[in-house]
């Protein structure tokens, strides 16, 4: 009875620091899932018959195993989600502003919303700090991309194999300078070394490219990658987009804006 009790105990237990994910599967390598929200999870069985666009539902543990799933074979499709492609031009007239001093970009991360839901996806919360910004001073940003290749992921337990927010051009006194604004991660503005650093324990510089395809292709020789796109950019599917077909992202709907806000943030 002793026993019985005590497995019971620790079933309970590992239920409770399960994780649930509900997402497509953007691809699986070296006995790893990355899902299209950017989470990762690692198999322990080979592939047990998942494969890329599978969509499932289930629940990952404190070492980041999947643990359960279950296929959802028709997923109802949410044009919330989907890439935003039926404004794209084909000619990139997208340059970003200069923040005219570091005391102004402080001011920038001073008003990015705080309200972001602690279960939320980067790539909607980097769209609203950059947009709401936008909207307040005219203020154009960049975004910082971050890929994580699955050696570095593997040799960490890492938990996201992306992870993107607001990048901003800044004088600092005739010295031009990137600043990332990451407001959940930091409580300043930091250079992208700075940034990075703080999702790369190795503190090894992420190899900068403009190809998704080469991180995606070839992900065992570095730690990491950076690309840099325009703000209308949300996530790494558009990215590759851009690549395969040149086709720009170059606006933003309200539509898609109201729906990161949705995900990502409680109402004020």
């Amino acid at each position: 009875m002793k026993y019985f009790l005590l497995a019971v105990i620790m079933m309970n237990s590992l239920k409770i620091s399960a994780e649930s994910i509900s997402n497509r599967i953007y691809k699986i390598e070296n006995g790893l899932i990355k899902f299209e929200n950017g989470r990762v999870a690692f198999l322990k069985n080979g592939h047990q018959g998942l494969k890329s666009q599978d969509y499932i539902k289930g629940e990952i543990d404190n070492q980041s195993n999947l643990i359960s799933f279950i296929k959802v074979n028709h997923m109802n499709s949410d044009p919330v989600k989907s890439f935003f492609f039926e404004e794209n031009e084909y000619e990139d007239t997208f340059e970003p502003s200069i923040v005219s001093s570091l005391k102004d970009a402080d001011e920038i991360f001073s008003r990015s919303n705080p309200h972001y839901k602690r279960i939320s996806e980067c790539s909607d919360r980097a769209h609203v700090w950059a947009h709401d910004e936008f909207k307040v001073s005219g203020t154009k940003s960049m975004k910082a991309f971050i890929f994580f290749t699955a050696s570095y992921i593997n040799s960490v337990r890492f938990k996201w194999w992306f992870h993107v927010a607001p990048m901003y051009k800044v004088n600092d006194k005739g010295n031009f300078k990137d600043m990332v604004m990451d407001f959940r991660y930091s409580d300043r503005p930091l250079t992208v070394k700075e940034w990075s650093d703080q999702f790369v324990y190795t503190k090894r510089p992420c190899k900068v490219t403009t190809k998704f395809s080469e991180y995606d292709v070839n992900p065992q020789t570095e730690n990491c990658y950076l690309i840099f796109e325009s703000m209308h950019y949300k996530i790494p599917g558009e990215i590759h987009e851009k690549e395969l077909s040149w086709r720009l992202k170059t606006k933003t709907t309200e539509y898609e804006l109201k729906a990161s806000y949705r995900y990502a943030f409680d109402p004020k």
